[in-house]
Formats: C-alpha cells, sequence, structure tokens
C-alpha cells in the first residue's frame, strides 16, 4: 500500500478546527512517541531506517496503548498542475509495519544488529476522516514540538500510478483550503530535517 501525504504549517489552531468539524467526522487524538534507528544493511556503509512508534490512542471513554514498528520507503514526488496551479512536493510512501507488546526486546534486537538511535519526535494530534472518491482521507492536526503545528493529510492507496498521485494531490489541496490554510504554508521537508536545523525556531508564540 502507498500512502500520498503532504503536510502544512497551521497558524491559526482554532480556526482550523472549527474548519475542519462543519466537513469532516472527528475521530480521535492520539499522542506519538516516535524513535528512529538506522541499521546497517552491509552495502557500502549505508542504512535502513525503521522507527518504533509509542502511541496513546484517546476516543470518547476508551484509551488504547500500542506499539508500532514501521519501515517505510519513502519518496518525495513532483506533481505540477494541481489545484495550486504550481508543482508541488509530495509524499509518496510504501509502508510496512506491525503491532507488538515488547517495546525492550525490539530495542534489544536493533541494537544487536548494529542499529543506532538517530531521531526521537513526539506528535500530539487530534483525527478527522472525510471519504473522498479516492477513498478515506485521514487528517491529523499535529502539534509536533519543538516546531509547532501542521496539518497532514494522508489518503492510502494500492497503486503509486502519476495519474492517481496527481489525483490524490489535488483533493489533499482542496482540503487544505476548506481547512483554512493557504497552499503556500505546504512543506516540503521532513520533519527529520526541520528537527536537525539548529537554527529552527517554533511558530508557536
Amino acid at each position: 500500500m502507498f500512502e500520498i501525504e503532504i503536510k502544512a504549517w497551521c497558524y491559526d489552531r482554532e480556526k482550523v478546527i472549527k474548519n475542519l468539524n462543519t466537513f469532516a467526522e472527528y475521530i480521535c487524538s492520539i499522542k506519538k512517541d516516535d524513535t528512529y534507528y538506522h541499521i546497517p544493511s552491509g552495502k557500502d556503509g549505508d542504512y535502513v531506517s525503521v522507527r518504533i512508534r509509542k502511541e496513546i490512542v484517546k476516543k470518547e471513554n476508551e484509551v488504547i496503548n500500542e506499539n508500532i514498528f514501521t519501515y517505510k520507503k519513502k519518496e518525495i514526488r513532483l506533481c505540477e498542475n494541481g489545484t495550486s496551479g504550481k508543482g508541488t512536493s509530495i509524499e509518496v510512501n510504501n509502508e510496512n509495519e506491525f503491532t507488538f507488546s515488547n517495546p525492550e526486546a525490539l530495542e534489544i534486537l536493533i541494537a544487536d544488529l548494529g542499529g543506532k538511535e538517530s531521531l526521537k519526535k513526539q506528535k500530539v494530534t487530534e483525527v478527522w476522516h472525510l471519504e473522498t472518491e479516492c477513498g478515506t482521507a485521514n487528517i491529523e492536526l499535529c502539534f509536533v514540538p519543538p516546531l509547532g503545528d501542521f496539518l497532514e493529510i494522508e489518503i492510502v492507496t494500492d497503486t503509486n500510478n502519476p495519474n492517481v498521485v496527481q489525483k490524490i494531490k489535488n483533493i489533499e489541496e482542496n482540503i487544505f483550503l476548506r481547512s483554512g490554510i493557504s497552499l503556500e504554508n505546504i512543506e516540503n521537508r521532513y520533519y527529520s530535517e526541520l528537527l536537525k536545523d539548529p537554527g529552527f525556531v517554533s511558530n508557536r508564540t
């Protein structure tokens, strides 16, 4: 399966929440604590990147704790002639993941394979769903300390065909506009790039 995802800076959180509640279905809140590791691949010093996520999901009166292992093959693709009228970078991720019960055991295995921790990241998110002609749009309003707030929109598809990716991009851009977020706020860099930038300042005041 392929995740087609775009994220954008959100500078007016309350306005975006109000707008989302008019057309999308609120689902839950999630706290995500992510640790990324680099594991040697055995190919000339190359490595693969994996993630362990410890997640707390709050939905109505239910609290769910999960541990998720993820291996993604990431691609940044330039799509043109969309709603924005210009090229926009979009993430097309081939994601493989599973849930598990014992993070410590998996952390030991990663260390024994020569893996090293590369990054920690936290997200506190509010989640909405919206049904579209290309499937369910997962919409997450994320606070990512110390960066600030972002709106992430993701649709999962079984193909990375360029025409399908372009169609989904157009749908996601329209959701940004309906949410009150300018397409100029789209952020093409990975969170890891932003978090490793020593000169970066939080947009929250």
